[in-house]
């Protein structure tokens, strides 16, 4: 069962959590940048997992494209989603909001897989603002390796049915 796996994210953290998921599958997982490559044909995939971070409420609009272009394709695979981000008290808004229906209810999984904020990463006006959002001055790494190795698990494995 060959599986795509296609991301955007900003910082780094989702193409970490990408990477780790296709390397527990293995050989019949594709990893696609969306933010530097093109959407790949969808017809020799028979699962799809998407992943993106969340910045202001929203995945970056490459994922974002992409699902909405093929949405009538995604329903008609095995689907899982994913989202890295800190915010884990707003998850269940983030993927409603980001993924939608009836893509959503038809997801077989939908996994919060922690997230990253490394303060080096953004500009000066930024990393005060994060500082004062967070209330820390330190980076902050919280990604949850063993929730995507779990999502890569179930994906692998064979249908129900």
């Amino acid at each position: 069962m060959k599986t795509l796996i296609a991301y955007a994210g900003r910082n780094g953290s989702t193409q970490k959590m990408a990477e780790r998921i296709a390397g527990q599958i293995g050989s019949e997982a594709e990893l696609v940048n969306l933010l530097k490559q093109p959407a790949p044909e969808m017809t020799e995939y028979d699962n799809v997992i998407l992943g993106g971070s969340i910045l202001a409420g929203v995945v970056p609009k490459p994922l974002q494209k992409f699902i909405k272009q093929q949405k009538e394709t995604l329903l008609s695979k095995r689907v899982h989603i994913f989202l890295c981000c800190l915010m884990e008290e707003q998850i269940d808004q983030y993927f409603s909001r980001n993924f939608p229906e009836p893509l959503y209810s038809h997801a077989e999984h939908k996994v919060w897989l922690g997230g990253e904020l490394v303060l080096e990463d953004h500009n000066l006006i930024v990393r005060k603002m994060l500082k004062k959002i967070t209330g820390t001055s330190e980076d902050i790494h919280s990604l949850s390796w063993a929730a995507a190795d779990q999502l890569a698990a179930a994906a692998a494995a064979p249908t129900k049915e």
